[in-house]
């Protein structure tokens, strides 16, 4: 169908990316445009995000929480109330870009200068896969799924554009490499690599321009006004909120002056600013005529974080800083890695809990019949399931031949488009073996016995807190799962309060067969660092992260 829709005029400016919503003025021009017959996807991560972080998963209202937009993109469209994810990032992030579960592709953390990269250099990315459909493919924000070649980056990936850092986290000012969390650690530990990445080359005329996710959206906003909409488009917001270290604009930081804790008010500061983020784009494209034909997905790459504060945040001085350092914004937290809720679940990021692996996940978009929108589906997806959905939405197989030709693991996704659309009222998504101690079939969840299982424990609705400071943090406790094993069951104990393999042997029985018949299945590579990365990415791009191999190819 024929639409008109307005030119935008986005301004790049500071001054409006913080204070416009849109930042746009619609000039006099417009167009005419075939619209495509596909829908457009816009597929958005957001990092280390809590359970309770969220208006929508709030029994009572709270001013800690203010996710306005975030809820009503759930109430118009489907809530996703069992969706789940590896409970680390990287993991994540490679299954949802292969279409493979975290065992057959990547089940430990991998740092960008990892020997094998997340991804093996020969699995097809699914911005590939759509690019055969006809799609536009941008990527924008955190990667973590290697770096090592051409080939592993967001571009080899199949994207036509991405502004991207490659690491688990970098600083949000300066792009400075993230370093990992501190302990007691009074001074900032700025130094290092930069870690930026535009397309093909370092992002030098970006670094150091603006709070990092301003520089997103500017980068989303520039991608949606020069979209040719007979073409249909897919978007990867891979969000930097809200990662450690834990930044915000201090007016943002202001929103929450009531609450005494510096992590919680940090984190629920970049929250907010994350649902603001999605009003910018989502009402972009309502502004331009996309929303109409667009799918939206949103889920978070694993449960918050919950572990010990390890020495408080550090306040800089001064409110008005420069753009390209981290002193002068306010808070900052970098010491432990806490501010995070996943109450009433149990557990976190890096745990077997709910709490780890359970994640927030909606569809919106008006895509969606309007027969499905502000319905929950209780029904079990997976992150890697959305590779071979958008696949089949797109009319593309999703058979990886190059990864056949090569010996590796097939893509396991399933197409769970016509659950989503209310077709069938059953998930094909039965089986998730998350790791190789961690068993999810249906409604059960096993983990065999000897096991240690950290986050035993739920934070309340206000956490941290004081006790938390105190030194009582939710990872803290520890579950020993006795000889027959943990057996939760989901359907009837979400908070997994009790176990109950002794009075279900049965169900052990079944769950120890089906976990020996997966573990057969496994996938693994060797992951270290390769020595020769740091020096090949200084030869290469003056103290930029960037691919070190196979660098001719470029």
């Amino acid at each position: 169908s024929k639409a008109t829709v307005s030119v935008l005029n986005c301004s790049t400016s500071t001054m409006a990316r913080r204070f416009g919503t849109l930042c746009c003025a619609a000039l006099a021009a417009t167009v005419s445009a075939e619209k495509s017959s596909l829908p457009n996807i816009f597929f958005v991560i957001v990092d280390d995000f809590g359970w309770a972080e969220v208006g929508y998963h709030r029994d009572e209202p709270t001013p800690d929480v203010q996710t306005p937009t975030i809820d009503a993109l759930v109430k118009d469209g489907v809530e996703l109330n069992r969706h789940y994810v590896h409970m680390t990032c990287t993991p994540t992030r490679a299954s949802f870009q292969s279409g493979r579960l975290p065992v057959h592709v990547l089940s430990v953390l991998a740092t960008p200068c990892d020997i094998n990269g997340a991804i093996p250099r020969n699995m097809t990315g699914i911005a590939a896969k759509l690019k055969t459909a006809g799609y536009a493919t941008h990527q924008v924000g955190k990667w973590d799924a290697g770096m090592n070649t051409p080939h592993h980056t967001p571009k080899g990936r199949g994207y036509d554009t991405s502004l991207n850092y490659f690491d688990h986290g970098n600083w949000m000012w300066s792009e400075l490499a993230w370093q990992g969390s501190q302990n007691h650690r009074d001074d900032f530990p700025l130094d290092g690599f930069y870690d930026f990445w535009d397309t093909d080359k370092p992002a030098r005329e970006l670094r150091g321009t603006g709070y990092e996710e301003y520089l997103y959206r500017d980068r989303v906003q520039h991608i949606l006004q020069n979209h040719n909409q007979s073409q249909p488009l897919f978007l990867n917001y891979d969000s930097r909120l809200c990662h450690y270290p834990l930044q915000a604009p201090v007016e943002y930081q202001k929103k929450f002056a009531h609450i005494e804790d510096d992590y919680r008010r940090t984190y629920h500061a970049m929250v907010h600013f994350l649902d603001d983020q999605l009003k910018n784009m989502t009402e972009t494209m309502k502004e331009l005529g996309m929303w109409e034909n667009t799918l939206m997905v949103l889920t978070s790459d694993n449960g918050g974080f919950v572990l010990a504060p390890n020495g408080g945040c550090n306040s800089t001085t001064g409110e008005e800083g420069p753009e390209d350092s981290d002193m002068g914004h306010g808070t900052a937290c970098f010491n432990g890695e806490a501010g995070s809720n996943n109450y009433p679940l149990r557990g976190g990021k890096y745990d077997a809990f709910e709490g780890g692996v359970r994640v927030n996940a909606f569809a919106s978009g008006g895509f969606l019949p309007e027969k499905v929108r502000g319905t929950k589906l209780d029904e079990m997806i997976h992150v890697a399931d959305w590779y071979g959905t958008f696949c089949k939405m797109a009319g593309v197989d999703p058979f990886d031949q190059w990864a056949a030709d090569s010996g590796l693991p097939p893509v396991d996704s399933e197409d769970v488009w016509p659950l989503l659309s209310g077709q069938v009222a059953t998930s094909p998504r039965e089986t998730i073996l998350v790791n190789k101690d961690l068993l999810i079939h249906k409604t059960w969840k096993y983990i065999p016995g000897g096991s240690h299982l950290a986050g035993n424990a739920r934070g309340g609705p206000a956490y941290p807190n004081a006790t938390t400071e105190a030194g009582d943090n939710v990872n803290k406790h520890v579950l020993v799962c006795p000889a027959e094993g943990c057996l939760f069951d989901l359907a009837n104990d979400l908070y997994e309060t009790t176990n109950v393999a002794a009075a279900n042997p049965h169900v052990v029985k079944a769950m120890q067969a089906l976990m020996k018949k997966e573990r057969k299945t496994i996938w693994e590579a060797k992951h270290r660092t390769d020595p020769t990365c740091a020096p090949m990415c200084k030869k290469l791009y003056g103290n930029f992260h960037g691919p070190w191999q196979e660098v001719d190819e470029q």
